[in-house]
């Protein structure tokens, strides 16, 4: 989890860099082209396992979900600081967590709206509405997280029907195919040293999931999730470094409320499940 952290933190400043001379649309496009291509041999070691999905309607919700929720982080990570956007992007589990509430009627407690009402706080915190401006690019960040959040619950959803495989498969493709038709519109040809940093960012990208998925293989939940916070430092080392940003301590003490109330949900989540399970 927490070399994941390190990984996307590269991934920020790569993103801010390129995004000087090669539009959003473009680099969102080469992320998920590249991130494809990564998987393509997991892919085809399981390609006897693809078929036609049972559920199409949710491999097209899921794909806009995914290329739009990339397409407003790469537009908020552009526009504020590192660290605030990593933060911000921290109550993706909370508001996952509403979503299913709400929308898959799962059951609700106190202990989960608990949990909401303290992510809520921390990223009040942040963002502290009328001490100082609510930019755009908060709000990038903000409905990012709810479509990724999204994005999220309609794979689970699908996984209970189609293989994994299946799910990886469809919505990759789809969000390349959905990207580029942007990106058509505003295409700068990159140089060479831009198509290396368009590869990493891809490809990369793809290890850092890769990460966080062993990692809650390797440990408990409730253990590995308070890593995320690592996220978030990574960010704000990036950021002082190679951007000259100075986080304020306002964004810390938000974060770190997010990370305690998305751990806390966590292990009500584990004991649910662990309930289900006997």
């Amino acid at each position: 989890m927490t070399l994941s952290g390190a990984i996307f933190s590269i991934n920020y400043g790569i993103i801010r860099v390129l995004a000087e001379d090669i539009n959003v649309f473009e680099l969102v496009f080469f992320r998920n082209l590249f991130g494809l291509i990564i998987l393509l041999p997991f892919l085809w070691r399981a390609r006897h396992e693809i078929r036609k999905p049972k559920r199409p309607g949710i491999i097209l919700s899921r794909g806009v979900l995914q290329a739009g929720s990339s397409t407003l982080w790469f537009f908020g990570v552009i526009a504020i600081p590192l660290v605030t956007a990593t933060s911000l992007m921290l109550i993706e589990p909370i508001i996952g967590s509403l979503l299913a509430i709400f929308f898959f009627k799962e059951k609700s407690d106190y202990r989960r709206w608990l949990s909401v009402f303290f992510a809520t706080v921390g990223a009040l915190f942040i963002i502290r509405p009328g001490i100082i401006e609510f930019s755009a690019g908060v709000s990038f960040i903000l409905v990012a997280a709810v479509m990724w959040a999204g994005f999220l619950l309609l794979g689970k959803v699908q996984s209970r029907e189609d293989p994994v495989v299946v799910v990886i498969a469809y919505s990759s493709s789809l969000t390349v195919i959905l990207s580029l038709i942007p990106a058509v519109f505003f295409w700068v040809t990159p140089t060479f040293n831009q198509f290396l940093l368009l590869i990493v960012l891809g490809s990369v990208a793809t290890f850092a999931y890769f990460c966080i998925t062993n990692a809650y293989k390797a440990g408990e939940v409730t253990v590995v999730s308070p890593f995320t916070f690592m996220r978030t430092i990574f960010a704000a080392t990036v950021g002082f470094i190679v951007f000259s940003e100075v986080p304020e301590s306002w964004v810390w003490i938000g974060a770190l409320i997010i990370v305690a109330a998305a751990t806390y949900l966590a292990r009500i989540e584990m004991g649910v499940n662990n309930n289900k399970k006997s």
